[in-house]
């Protein structure tokens, strides 16, 4: 059971870490395009902003399409 916990924890992690690590990259390098086409969602809401760069990936500076290609 302990092993169990600590396994999940470990990836719970794991998983927020990256997910930060996503939300900082796509928050810096997308800063202009996710205020242009993504200001009504929260920054806090990766998958979504995600989603609305997803919507926009050909209107996206290169730059941020790089960087949103590599964070999908």
């Amino acid at each position: 059971m302990k092993v169990l916990a600590a396994s999940l924890l470990a990836l719970a992690l794991l998983t927020s870490g990256a997910e930060a690590q996503t939300r900082f990259t796509l928050g810096g390098v997308c800063a202009f395009d996710i205020q242009q086409y993504c200001k009504d969602i929260r920054r806090t809401h990766t998958r979504e902003i995600k989603e609305c760069l997803g919507k926009h990936e050909k209107n996206l500076f290169p730059r941020c399409q790089d960087h949103y290609k590599e964070a999908k």
